[in-house]
């Protein structure tokens, strides 16, 4: 695991690497259960090496071996450490061949996510559809990783938020400046957070969004 400095800390995680006997163990049943389920013997230790990963992290920042981290869910189903684990944020995401595990201090939410950019869609048609017109005119403009970032910015603040997907339609990209950007969601009064692009490999996108501590209300 390489860690990326920033607002929260991210740790990059190669997935496609010798797989280890003791990483199935660290799993919960039930993260052992959704595993079994890929069908791609490939996708099935990817999710075996992202979740191991999540665990190494938080159990070195809990003090807990990793078989022994414990979670819970937010009412909106957002997974969290049990209360008495040191009040850490964490968010997961996994793409490809890559995974980022963040973690934030006591009183910040974290949203992270990277995507792997393919070719296969109509990136300016889904843009059209999904995202607010200022951004699917710079998708038009700047093209398909254009799409991605926005996508990974999206998805970092509305995992960060609690807001579930249905929030993907009613947030927005900011540009603020060269190279930098804000998240918000439309509603009137809400704060925009700023976004962090992250280098992953060449072929992805990524982005850290962390906010304060109380969530924003679900949508559905």
């Amino acid at each position: 695991m390489e860690p990326l400095a920033g607002a929260a800390e991210v740790w990059k995680v190669r997935l496609d690497r010798p797989a280890h006997e003791g990483w199935c163990g660290w799993l919960s049943a039930a993260e052992r259960d959704r595993a079994a389920r890929f069908a791609d013997a490939g996708e099935r230790h990817r999710y075996v090496v992202a979740h191991a990963a999540m665990r190494s992290v938080l159990g070195r920042l809990c003090g807990l071996a990793p078989e022994d981290v414990r979670f819970t869910t937010e009412e909106s189903g957002r997974p969290c450490l049990e209360p008495e684990r040191g009040g850490f944020d964490f968010n997961l995401s996994h793409s490809g061949e890559w995974a980022l595990v963040a973690v934030a201090a006591p009183g910040t939410r974290v949203g992270v996510d990277v995507e792997r950019i393919r070719a296969d869609l109509d990136h300016v048609e889904l843009a059209r559809r999904m995202y607010q017109p200022e951004e699917a005119e710079r998708v038009r403009e700047r093209g398909l990783a254009e799409y991605f970032r926005l996508w990974t910015a999206k998805e970092a603040y509305v995992k960060a938020t609690g807001a579930g997907l249905a929030g993907l339609r009613g947030c927005l990209v900011t540009e603020t400046g060269t190279g930098s950007a804000t998240v918000s969601s439309r509603s009137p009064g809400q704060e925009p957070w700023p976004v962090r692009w992250l280098d992953v490999a060449p072929g992805y996108a990524a982005a850290l969004v962390t906010t304060a501590s109380t969530p924003a209300p679900r949508t559905g």
